[in-house]
This record gives structure tokens, sequence and C-alpha cells, in this order.
């Protein structure tokens, strides 16, 4: 009951209460971290402490609510989030060092209680307090901060770095004394230093700066004041990378040439070789996607394919090359990167491919789809040369277009059968003498070893007779160039797709001599097509897919010439 009324007083008057007191000036630093996301930098500099805090609101586009922290180093500002269990938490926005900012008296009519802090060189934020004296107080807070900052460091000693014996050895006595307090007055001016080049953006000065500094730095550790130095340090190291990193040389000054590699050897020189690494890719991305968008649709489709696989090929491979020679120096091995950027860019690479070679709602001529694919793995092959085989990745992210061209050719061919069966009158097909397409009949069997003499008959009338039915010769010539077709796109993924859709073709095919009429004078034309289906056709059929397709057998396909597999 006890605990239930002081529950009840809680949220009815003493709310607020509860409140300030969480956010009191004497706070220490671990518990603003746990009620600040993001606030963890504060452990950094040791010694830091909270001086004064409270609730703003800052003016600009959008006018919102803010909480400031003032340390005894530095400006901290934070929104408010979601309360849980009757606690505030805030997020964080903004950490300014105390030393590089000021802060200054807003007058103007419509309000009294306006003030300002700039950071050097060019942020400017502007408050507003609740009261004109509470507006004073921040501002003789933050000066009177200032000032106590001001005092430490110049009561600081200074640090102390240790000589190496090498060091020692060099010189005399008053020499390595007078290089030693230099070389520490350089790291007390370094973190300013490195302001100044950042805001100016002159990186290669500043990453020149830390790597004269780097032995410098490391001894840090082992001085008095060295870790709050090495953290601000760090602080501007973290800036300097991101700022590199953020770089965009696929345009203005980094869009060519030397100068498309400074950042890149920047990051190397600061020892960032993941963020280097991922500049560097995403600069030859840009790139080759822009060489790739220049390419014209025009001629054919497989002169547009070959222009646009000879054009990527050949990029991802220069790109291999150069970034061998780049990145060839560092410790920890890089190429793993190389070979998920070459992954994310085959992925682009097969959705523009498909959207031309397979395109939904749309056909495209027979043998066209197989003769691009067969161009894309033939300039893919190139890759290999520097150890990059991407066959097997090309096939997986091909397969889906792939096996939709296979269903949709398997569905032109089982529609076409049907069609002529129905208009079949089992007549032997008359050829004129002069005419090619006889040759060309002849020619089209000899790839799979049949010889078309045995059912042709000459008379002396300047015609030629082949026993077979149109059906059937109309059959093969189809089949043939879904087969070259399947060919070229084969791969490992389609096999099962590929095999089911060749024996229904050839089954619907050999059950049509099932129900052919038993007239006397057309027994003879089905008899002779069908001794040439089973005979000659389907067994060489068989021998071309477990020869040069499949590498593998087909029994599925040899039990079609069991007579009860045709009913």
């Amino acid at each position: 009951k006890q605990w239930y009324q002081r529950r009840v007083a809680i949220t009815a008057g003493e709310k607020n209460e509860s409140l300030d007191v969480s956010m009191s000036d004497d706070m220490t630093i671990a518990k603003i971290v746990e009620l600040v996301q993001g606030a963890a930098v504060l452990h950094d500099i040791p010694g830091r402490k909270m001086v004064f805090n409270g609730t703003l609101t800052e003016l600009g586009e959008d006018e919102r609510q803010i909480r400031l922290f003032l340390m005894t180093d530095c400006i901290m500002s934070a929104v408010p989030t979601k309360r849980v269990w009757m606690t505030e938490s805030y997020k964080l926005v903004d950490l300014l060092e105390l030393k590089n900012v000021t802060v200054m008296d807003v007058q103007s009519q419509d309000s009294k209680c306006n003030f300002k802090i700039t950071q050097y060189p060019a942020n400017t934020f502007l408050y507003r307090a609740d009261s004109e004296q509470k507006k004073i107080e921040w501002v003789s807070m933050i000066k009177r901060a200032q000032q106590d900052l001001k005092d430490t460091l110049g009561q600081r000693p200074g640090i102390e770095l240790k000589q190496s014996r090498d060091e020692i050895l060099e010189g005399t006595w008053e020499e390595n004394q007078r290089r030693q307090k230099f070389r520490a007055e350089a790291l007390l001016e370094l973190p300013e230093q490195l302001d100044v080049c950042i805001a100016q953006r002159d990186f290669e000065n500043a990453v020149r700066k830390l790597k004269d500094a780097k032995p410098d730095i490391a001894k840090l550790e082992q001085t008095d004041h060295g870790p709050e130095i090495k953290a601000r340090i760090d602080k501007r190291l973290r800036q300097l990378t991101e700022m590199l990193t953020e770089v965009n040389m696929g345009s203005g000054m980094y869009a060519h040439g030397k100068a498309s590699k400074k950042p890149v050897k920047q990051l190397l020189l600061l020892e960032k070789v993941t963020q280097a690494t991922s500049l560097f890719l995403r600069n030859k991305s840009t790139g080759l996607k822009s060489s790739i968008r220049r390419i014209k649709m025009e001629g054919t489709m497989t002169l547009y394919i070959t222009k646009l696989s000879q054009t990527f090929f050949n990029t991802v491979a220069a790109v291999g090359t150069e970034f061998k020679a780049v990145f060839h120096n560092t410790e920890t091995g890089c190429m793993p990167s190389y070979v998920a950027w070459v992954e994310s860019e085959m992925e682009w690479f097969v959705g523009m491919f498909s959207r031309q070679v397979f395109p939904q709602g749309s056909v495209v001529g027979h043998g066209v789809a197989g003769e691009c694919v067969a161009i894309a793995l033939k300039h893919a092959d190139q890759l290999s040369g520097s150890g990059l085989d991407v066959r097997f990745l090309l096939h997986r992210l091909l397969q889906p277009g792939v096996s939709a061209t296979l269903k949709r050719n398997h569905i032109q061919i089982m529609e076409a059968s049907q069609l002529r069966a129905k208009e079949e009158y089992w007549k032997k097909v008359q050829y004129n003498r002069n005419t090619n397409e006889v040759k060309q009949l002849d020619d089209l069997l000899k790839i799979y070893n049949v010889d078309l003499s045995k059912y042709c008959v000459t008379t002396g009338d300047d015609k030629i007779y082949i026993t077979l039915c149109h059906s059937v010769i109309s059959f093969v010539r189809s089949f043939h160039s879904y087969l070259q077709d399947a060919k070229k796109m084969y791969n490992v993924r389609v096999k099962k797709q590929l095999i089911d859709s060749i024996t229904s073709c050839l089954q619907f095919q050999a059950f049509q001599f099932q129900i052919a009429p038993n007239d006397e004078p057309i027994r003879t034309v089905v008899n002779s097509s069908n001794m040439f289906m089973t005979k000659e056709f389907i067994p060489a059929v068989i021998n071309f897919l477990e020869t040069q397709v499949t590498q593998q057998p087909v029994p599925q396909i040899r039990r079609i010439l069991d007579s009860n597999d045709m009913l």
C-alpha cells in the first residue's frame, strides 16, 4: 500500500522533481553516458566533469528542444527521446571543444533571451533560454569554464617524451633536450594544426603532420597528460578519415589521372586500409557504370551484347590489375574486398543484360538468347587469367532468365506440334530438285550423324520425295534450334528443366504415330516416320545431349524408345 501511494504521489506532483534530480549538475560522466545515446566518447578524456546543464530551445529552420551539457573542456548537446519508466533519455547531437568556441549575447526586438555559440571555423548555434536571467547564467558559466580551462592548461606542465637509445647517441645532451622539447611542443599544437588543415581541406598536409608525429604519438601513453592529448589527436584523425572517405572521385578534381589516387594514398598512409579499399572500389564502380551507360543500342542484339560484355569484363580485369598494384604493400589481404566488389558489379551487369536479352512481356528471336549468353560467358573467361573464375557466378545470376527462356521455347514447340498434328495428312513431302531445301535439311541432320538419303526418293520429273510426314520435318527444324539454344545456355541448375522439356517434346511427337490412321496408302509414311524418330533422330539427340550438353547419361529420354512408354 505504501509503495502504491508513493507511485501515485510521483505521478501526480513529484514527477518534475525526480527528473530534475536525475539531471543535477553533480552528475558523473558514467551517469550521463547511461542517459545519452552515443555519449560514450566522453570517456576518451580522463578527469572530465560536468559543470552545468539545462534545457534550451535551438533556433533554426525547425525549432526544437535541446539539452545542453557544459563540461570542463567541452559542450555536449542532445535531443530528448522516448521516456522509459519516468526517466528521460537523450540522443547525442554535437560535441564541441570548449577552447574552440566563443559565446555571445544576442539582443533582438523579438526576444532578449537569445545567445549563440560559434565553433571554429564556421559552425554557429543559436539558442533561446527560458528567461533573460537564465541566458545570462549560461553565458557566464561558459565563459567561466573557458577561463578555468585556460588556467588549467597554463599551469599544466609540458609533456616529456622518453628518448630511445639511438636518439640519445645522435648528438650532445643539450641537442637532445632541445629536440625533445620541440617535439613535445609540436604534439601540443598538433590538434589545432589539424583543425586548420581540415577546415581548409588541405588533406595532404594533415596526413603528413600525422605521419611525422606518429612515433611520438605512440609514446604519449607513457606520459602524465599523454592520454588526453592522444584522445584529441584521435578525434581529428577520425574526422580526417571520414572526410577522405566521403570524397566523391567520380567528378571534379578527382575525376581522372593521378588526382583520383590521392585520397586512397592518403588513407593508406593513415593505415586505414578498409576505408581506402572501399573508396577505391566505389570510384571504379562509378566509372564502370558511366562507361556502360554510354554504349548505344545500335545494330543487332548480339552486337550490343558484345560491346556491353567487352566493356564490362575488360574494365573489371583492369581494375583487378590496378588494385593489386595499389594495395600490394598492405599487411592484410585486400583481395576479398575486390572479389566482393566483382560480385556486386556482376549483379548490376546481369540486371542490364537480362533487361535486353530476357525481356518480360516480349520474345527475342530463336537462337538470339543463347548466342548472347555465349558471348557473355566467352568474355567472362578472360578473368580466369588473373585467377578469378566467374563462370559459376554468371550462371547463377543468369539462371532465372535462362529458365524462363527455355520454358517459353518449350511451350512454343509444343503448341506448334499440336497445331501440325491436327493438320497432318500423312503424305510424303515433295521438294523441287533445283531448291536447296533438301540440302539444308541434310546438313542439319548431319550435325546429329543422321543420314537423310535413306528416306529420299528421286524421280525423273525433277522432284525429290522424302518418305517422312510434314510434321516430323517441321519438328526436326524447330527442335534443332531449341537444342542449339539450350546448349549455349546450359548449366547444372537448369538440367532437370531441360531434360523434362526435351522428354515431353519427343514423347508427344512419338505418340502421334500411335494414333495415326491405319489406312494402307498412308501407313507407309507413318512407319517410315516412326522408324526415323525411334531409330535415327531420338538416339542421335540422346548422344548429342550426353556428349555435348549435360556430359552425363540421360536415362529419362532413353525410356522414350520403349514402346510402352510411348503410349
